[in-house]
């Protein structure tokens, strides 16, 4: 039952602290029953030491030595008894005994055995314990052999013993009690961890067959923190899943367009090549083929600059945008001559941004290139001006297809126009180009259309002003 109602967790915890409280029970038993009388034991032949010291010392500055013993017996727990009879350890001893039961120490076995005798004479000192049995006390004795006679020093010392074993069985159903207790408060508070664990493990199953639903999980604790972590971690996957299948349509789309755009120049090439093969050339089919050939070439090259644009090192430096911009008008006058379209600038002077002026200027070029081949007759304005910390280079012109999708128009090949000019359209890659050097370097760029006129802006931080 505790198994179907608590986790490995739970378990692991309930079961270390169990062992840990028993480990510490069994470590107090032994210390109570092993150590703690030996340890109490071994303070009182310390205690008795200093008590030997200071009846020296009393002795030694002149006090008579009853003056001492009663000064003694007042200030501290001890009895001393005191005989200048130190020939006879028979009658010392019974002498010592005698004095001990005036003094009202009461007790079964006292005696002092030659060899103590013997060994307080020679070394100063000598230790005794007596047991006295039923009595539930030892007499701990210290004798002294002075120059004015023979002192016993006795200090009682309880027996400890069936004290020890009601404090053990206490302990032991302290520790019980304790046991219990910290199971049912480890349950708890495990289930307060495995339960929101056990939610973190099915949201990652869920995460992982792309259900991206948030996980709900409040207690106020780390574990709160880990889900808002997890729920953050999941959106950025399902952007990102979001993006892919976008690129993934758009790639699919991009080699739709572009086996669209070849397919003619590729077939073009064939008919005439067979043409040529079947002596049915008019003198014009070879000038055909080659411009078709030069067709798919611009195709294939612009493609690979495509893609090398995110991919190559572009340094920048700090650069004049306006007289990059004035080169790139200079490139466009025929065509914007062609189309009857006349150019309005207003280009701010002596403005500095950090850019790589071969890309810069292609993105320049392309934008004023599809505005030469698309807008109406008339006037394509055009402006670079400052804003605050950023440079902002805007065309605009009037233009038939008011239907445009502005967020596709930077796809690969999206043309709005059904019937665009052939002479003049390129290969349909020029705003995709844009869109990708402003994604290299971090530039904004937009579409908008307001009426009849289109509009297309380059937003680029700005390095500073002269």
């Amino acid at each position: 039952m505790f198994r179907e109602r608590t986790g490995r967790l739970s378990r692991k915890f309930c079961t270390g602290v169990v062992v840990i409280l028993f480990c510490t029970l069994a470590g107090t038993v032994f210390a109570n029953s092993q150590i703690t009388g030996r340890l109490y034991l071994r303070e009182q032949r310390e205690y008795l030491r200093k008590i030997n010291a200071r009846l020296e010392e009393e002795l030694r500055s002149g006090t008579a030595p009853k003056d001492a013993v009663r000064r003694i017996e007042q200030e501290e727990k001890v009895l001393i008894a005191y005989s200048a009879e130190t020939g006879d350890p028979e009658i010392l001893a019974g002498e010592l005994r005698s004095i001990f039961q005036q003094k009202g120490m009461g007790f079964q076995k006292f005696w002092m055995w030659d060899q103590d005798y013997s060994a307080a004479v020679e070394n100063g000192s000598r230790f005794r314990l007596y047991r006295q049995e039923k009595m539930n006390y030892s007499i701990l004795a210290q004798y002294l052999s002075l120059d004015s006679g023979l002192y016993a020093i006795a200090a009682i010392v309880p027996d400890a013993q069936e004290f020890i074993e009601i404090v053990n069985h206490i302990g032991f159903a302290i520790n019980l009690v304790s046991v219990m207790t910290s199971m049912a408060l480890l349950i708890i508070l495990t289930r307060h961890i495995t339960n929101p664990l056990e939610k973190i493990r099915a949201f990652t199953k869920q995460v992982s067959s792309r259900d991206y639903k948030p996980l709900q999980i409040q207690t106020g604790d780390e574990l709160e923190d880990v889900a808002d972590s997890l729920n953050e971690m999941a959106r950025g996957i399902e952007q990102y899943q979001r993006l892919l299948e976008e690129k993934n349509e758009q790639m699919k789309q991009l080699l739709s367009d572009v086996a669209h755009d070849l397919k003619t120049p590729v077939t073009l090439v064939g008919m005439y090549a067979s043409g040529i093969k079947d002596g049915l050339d008019d003198g014009t089919f070879l000038d055909t083929i080659l411009y078709q050939n030069e067709r798919i070439s611009q195709i294939v090259e612009k493609l690979l600059h495509l893609s090398r644009i995110g991919q190559n090192d572009y340094p920048c430096e700090e650069v004049e945008p306006g007289r990059i911009l004035r080169d790139c008008m200079k490139e466009q006058e025929i065509l914007f001559a062609r189309r009857n379209l006349t150019l309005s600038e207003n280009i701010e002077p002596d403005t500095r941004i950090r850019a790589n002026p071969e890309l810069l200027g292609e993105l320049f070029s392309n934008l004023l290139s599809n505005a030469a081949k698309y807008a109406l007759p008339g006037p394509v304005n055009m402006e670079l001006r400052c804003e605050e910390e950023r440079c902002v280079f805007a065309v605009s012109n009037k233009t038939e297809n008011v239907d445009l999708d502005t967020d596709r128009i930077w796809q690969p090949f999206y043309v709005g126009e059904d019937s665009r000019n052939k002479e003049l359209s390129g290969t349909g890659l020029g705003l995709s180009i844009v869109k990708r050097i402003a994604e290299r370097f971090g530039y904004t760029v937009s579409c908008g259309i307001k009426g009849d006129e289109i509009r297309f802006e380059a937003v680029f931080p700005m390095e500073g002003r002269q």
